[in-house]
């Protein structure tokens, strides 16, 4: 894609990264962790402590530019020897662009160089973009549970890729 770039996580990432979270809050509440709207500081705190886990090598976290500001984040935060935990959010104007695959892709290599090599996503029931997304992207459907956030609760379907 014309003006767009991916790449890693950085330390001036702080107001583009807020703007972001915000935007992807606003867009589908139930798919961050907040209770309410993400406060600087949590946001803050969330920005710092993704750059320890990359600094560290148990975590991966690639950002896509588009337009000045980050187009879309993907993560893999490494849990236990060689399993990682994928989270991505794209904006909707950048949605059903490859760039999610691309940044997915890139993410994953990352992550097998830090030792992981079996991956889980959990994917809300009612958001069939993003279960097409991960089928598409090699993930197969495992189980399907309920997740609670504070107040919140949601239909996950746990899904699971290996290498």
């Amino acid at each position: 894609m014309i003006g767009v770039k991916i790449r890693v996580l950085g330390n001036g990432d702080l107001p583009a990264l807020s703007e972001f979270i915000i935007d992807a809050y606003k867009d589908y509440p139930l798919a961050t962790w907040f209770e309410l709207e993400p406060s600087p500081g949590e946001i803050e705190r969330i920005f710092y402590n993704k750059l320890r886990g990359i600094g560290s090598r148990t975590l991966v976290d690639v950002v896509t530019e588009g337009n000045d500001a980050i187009a879309g984040e993907c993560e893999v935060v490494k849990v236990g020897h060689d399993r990682g935990i994928v989270g991505i959010m794209v904006r909707k104007e950048y949605r059903g662009k490859h760039m999610g695959s691309d940044m997915l892709m890139l993410a994953l290599e990352g992550a097998k160089e830090i030792g992981m090599a079996r991956f889980t996503a959990e994917v809300a029931e009612e958001n069939l973009d993003a279960l097409r997304f991960f089928i598409n992207n090699g993930f197969v459907p495992a189980e399907r549970r309920n997740i609670e956030k504070g107040k919140k609760s949601s239909r996950v379907v746990v899904m699971h890729r290996e290498g």
